[in-house]
């Protein structure tokens, strides 16, 4: 119940590993290239601070753990699927906030009442204030548990750096279609830059999704 354990990483290299909870290890021996098993016992002390982890919940996730380890159809299938859902919630979430910093941003740089700056030029940096507030929030929170396996600057750079050429790409696409409403169909900028976020969405999502948040540089 400690969780407290070592394994080669000979055992793990080249594994994909996608535990339920936090009892790893019986995902390390379900998946894990495991042919000995060893123990040394140390005796709990009891108690000082705090109470038990455990709940229900535990007991349920690990049952679900042991299902899921056993079978290689549909159980399997079930929680790839929340586990995408999941995602994908929280990637709109964050996307949200990112429109909010978006709209903010164009107000205050291209309204003629505040700085007045041309359109275009308001637009890029609002958007890649934008970018930078999303990659943030789905770094530590929608793809928290794969950033986790790569947490040197290095490597989150790459990310960033991969986040942010696509989300460029969906950013010209973007501005293209704020000046398409704006300039020639004299659509509100605000209502036209909404149209626009909405039509690059599924881009930035489903390529982000495949490229930006892997697992890579396993040993």
């Amino acid at each position: 119940m400690s969780g407290y354990f070592i394994v080669r990483r000979s055992c793990i290299a080249g594994v994909t590993l996608n535990p339920l909870g936090y009892k790893i290890l019986i995902e390390v021996l379900g998946r894990g290239n495991i042919h000995q098993i060893a123990e040394v016992g140390y005796v709990f002390q009891e108690r000082q601070d705090g109470e038990s982890k455990v709940t229900w919940k535990q007991y349920v996730e690990y049952l679900r753990h042991l299902l899921r380890l056993r079978s290689q159809g549909q159980v399997a299938y079930f929680n790839h699927q929340i586990i995408l859902s999941n995602r994908l919630i929280r990637f709109c979430l964050v996307g949200l906030s990112g429109v909010f910093v978006d709209m903010v941003l164009l107000y205050l740089l291209s309204d003629p009442s505040a700085l007045s700056l041309p359109l275009t030029r308001s637009k890029i940096i609002a958007a890649e204030f934008a970018i930078i507030n999303n990659f943030l929030w789905n770094d530590s929170w929608t793809f928290a548990d794969i950033a986790m396996q790569q947490r040197q600057w290095h490597q989150r750079c790459k990310r960033f750096l991969k986040f942010n050429i696509i989300c460029l790409v969906g950013l010209v696409l973007n501005v293209l279609i704020l000046n398409l409403l704006f300039n020639r169909f004299g659509v509100n900028r605000y209502l036209a830059n909404l149209m626009a976020i909405a039509v690059v969405t599924i881009w930035n999502f489903w390529v982000n999704l495949k490229l930006s948040w892997r697992v890579t540089q396993v040993k």
